[in-house]
């Protein structure tokens, strides 16, 4: 009888010892997953961006530099070969990979802004009075849908290919323009677009030369407050 107990109470003490093991890798195994999937979804963030920096490279031709990713790939890999990371190898992955997620959509939003308020600038709305009404209001659309994206903060593929679709459809309404913008127009529509003008500013001739190519459409008037 006592020997049965003895067997049974060694029976429930390796039983006892089986499932403390079998909680402790549980525990591993609930920690290392939980640190992968925060590495993972920093990680998602920061290709994301590699991805937008491609498409960039692709529409634009500019570049942007992402050593830093490679170089947080590399130390993440180094640490890990001597098996299971510990929290502060998983942790150290995780703020690099977010650190680069940043520093790459910034230089994006850095290079990206160049280039967009360069092709901006470079389509002149005075052109727009040698096309049809109905070509110009759609060129009018399309600059100003230019001139958001190429302020935008956060950029994503969507931003860039339709600035892009947008400065190509420009391009080509300019290209087709029946005739040629008499000079006098173009100087007077690049004044408006400074800003700052009063109607004191414009003269007589100003504003016939604008209804004349039906440009007075396009001219707002306000009161100022003081």
């Amino acid at each position: 009888m006592s020997t049965s107990v003895l067997e049974k109470a060694r029976e429930l003490q390796n039983k006892a010892r089986h499932i403390a093991e079998a909680q402790k890798d549980a525990v591993q195994q609930e920690r290392v997953v939980r640190r992968i999937d925060e590495v993972r979804s920093a990680l998602e963030k920061a290709t994301g961006q590699v991805g937008i920096a491609g498409l960039l490279r692709e529409r634009t031709g500019q570049s942007v530099d992402m050593a830093a990713l490679v170089s947080a790939y590399e130390r993440f890999e180094t640490k890990s070969r001597g098996g299971l990371p510990a929290d502060r190898v998983f942790t150290e992955a995780q703020k690099a990979l977010e650190t680069c997620a940043r520093d790459i959509a910034a230089a994006i939003r850095d290079v990206w802004g160049a280039w967009a308020r360069t092709r901006v600038s470079g389509v002149s709305s005075a052109r727009f009075a040698a096309l049809a009404p109905a070509e110009r209001r759609e060129a009018e659309v399309l600059l100003g849908a230019m001139r958001g994206h190429a302020e935008r903060r956060n950029i994503d593929g969507i931003v860039i290919r339709s600035f892009c679709t947008a400065y190509a459809d420009v391009q080509r309404l300019v290209e087709h323009a029946p005739i040629e913008v008499p000079p006098a127009l173009a100087q007077l529509i690049e004044r408006i677009d400074k800003g700052g003008l009063t109607l004191r500013d414009l003269s007589l001739d100003d504003i016939e030369l604008l209804r004349e190519y039906d440009q007075d459409v396009w001219i707002s008037v306000t009161r100022k407050a003081d």
